[in-house]
């Protein structure tokens, strides 16, 4: 913390403005610098635990996204009906929803959205889905056959996802549900949260 100080009290002393001394003081993770950096974040949307640990992230920039995760960094190029990245592509259908395959098509996961509900599931039909409800004021999050994984809710100043996330701000966004959907390995929990958090 002294060395914090005596590096202030020399920059001011050397005529930097004050404002800029707390830039020199590193604020957050370097991976997560480097994201926002690169991107020239337009948009970021957040999930940390609830004493500040962050998820996930995702910063969008015209058609690219970038999400941050706590596998790794993946970067998303858009090009017509596909979104590719490093291990995943996305390919988009007419009626909202998305695919999650591997590079060479294989199915890996399929989203289904509409105002009432995101059902995330690992088959063409949906059967025994993930489902992520809206419910008036809040969004209930199962697992297949029912099973509550949690709610996501506007608690004051802040949203509420489950009984260990949250995110900044009053917006109980469904996408924020996808946080609590531990049976997705988190490469592809990182890449659905992305396209449902950037509206593809």
């Amino acid at each position: 913390m002294w060395k914090f100080f005596a590096l202030a009290l020399l920059l001011v002393a050397c005529g930097q403005p004050a404002e800029d001394v707390e830039q020199t003081r590193p604020s957050a993770p370097a991976a997560q610098t480097q994201t926002v950096e690169q991107t020239g974040v337009s948009a970021l949307h957040s999930v940390t635990t609830n004493d500040g640990q962050r998820v996930i992230e995702v910063a969008t920039n015209g058609t690219d996204v970038t999400v941050t995760y706590e596998g790794g960094v993946l970067h998303g190029r858009r090009k017509g009906e596909k979104r590719k990245y490093e291990s995943v592509e996305v390919k988009y259908g007419d009626d909202g929803g998305f695919k999650v395959r591997t590079l060479e098509g294989k199915l890996l996961w399929k989203v289904k959205v509409t105002p009432e509900k995101i059902k995330v599931s690992d088959n063409e039909e949906n059967a025994n889905p993930f489902e992520l409800k809206v419910k008036e004021q809040k969004v209930k999050v199962y697992a297949p056959g029912e099973k509550l994984l949690g709610e996501v809710r506007v608690r004051g100043d802040h949203v509420e996802i489950g009984e260990k996330f949250r995110a900044a701000g009053t917006n109980a966004a469904a996408f924020y549900g996808v946080a609590l959907l531990e049976g997705v390995p988190a490469r592809e929990r990182a890449v659905i949260f992305a396209e449902l958090a950037a509206g593809h």
